[in-house]
Formats: C-alpha cells, structure tokens, sequence
C-alpha cells in the first residue's frame, strides 16, 4: 500500500520547488546569469525537484511492487508500463533524470544557459509528472 502521508508530503514538497523555479523565470536571460544566486538556486531547485520526483516514483514501484529499478530512471519506465505516466512523460523525466546526473557529477562543467532554457521550457514537464501522480493516487482511492 502506498503510503499516502508521505506521498502528499513530497508532492507538496514538489509543488514548493517548483514555486520556486517560476519566480527565476521573472529574470531574464542575462539577468538570471548574471546573479550566482540565481544560477546556484536554479541548479539547485531543479536537482531536488528531479529528485523528488525519483523519490515518489521509487516509492510507488516498491509499494505497489511494479518491479525493480536498476538505474533511477528505470522507477518511471516502469509507472509508464503500469499506465501511470504516458510515453511523453516518460522520455522528458528520462531526460530530466541525466540533467540531475550531470549537475551532481559534473557540476563544474554545467552550461548555466541551459540551465535557465530547462526551466524555460521543461518544468512544465515536473508539473506534468505531479499531475499524473495525484490523478493516480485519486484513481486508486477510488
């Protein structure tokens, strides 16, 4: 059984850091890089976000006893075989999943750009795996 009080307190968790990110999108390009707060904070928020994301995935795969994820990207291969999250989904957190792997391994070589194009363009993708979680958690409630 999935544990529903830690589940709600990481994807409330989530929702924080995604708040978060939105504010830096008030910044500009230029005006992002141009703070090493902003720069460290965005890394930092995307890391914990993607992490977050891991963590409700790997708790809901051993809860419900899906399988066994070998890498931390497996733990979303197997809520899109059990029609958890579409194939879409799966390919962006796939994706998202070798950023956080880059930025806590290789941290000195992170093009902070992209960084800022990521939040741009892919937290919308964190939203979207938050989304089909809580609409799983309702589906199961029911």
């Amino acid at each position: 059984m999935i544990d529903k009080v830690k589940t709600e307190k990481l994807l409330s968790e989530l929702e924080e850091f995604i708040k978060s990110l939105e504010d830096l999108l008030n910044f500009s390009v230029e005006e992002y890089l141009d703070e090493k707060r902003n720069i460290y904070s965005g890394r930092y928020l995307l890391q914990i976000s993607i992490e977050t994301c891991i963590n409700i995935s790997n708790h809901i795969v051993s809860r419900m006893k899906l399988g066994l994820p070998n890498e931390y990207a497996d733990a979303f291969r197997l809520l899109n075989k059990n029609d958890i999250i579409s194939y879409e989904l799966l390919e962006k957190m796939i994706l998202m999943t070798r950023f956080r792997n880059r930025v806590v391994h290789m941290y000195w070589d992170i093009d902070d750009s992209y960084v800022f194009d990521l939040i741009n363009n892919n937290l919308k993708d964190v939203i979207e795996f938050k989304e089909s979680i809580k609409k799983y958690l309702n589906n199961i409630d029911n």
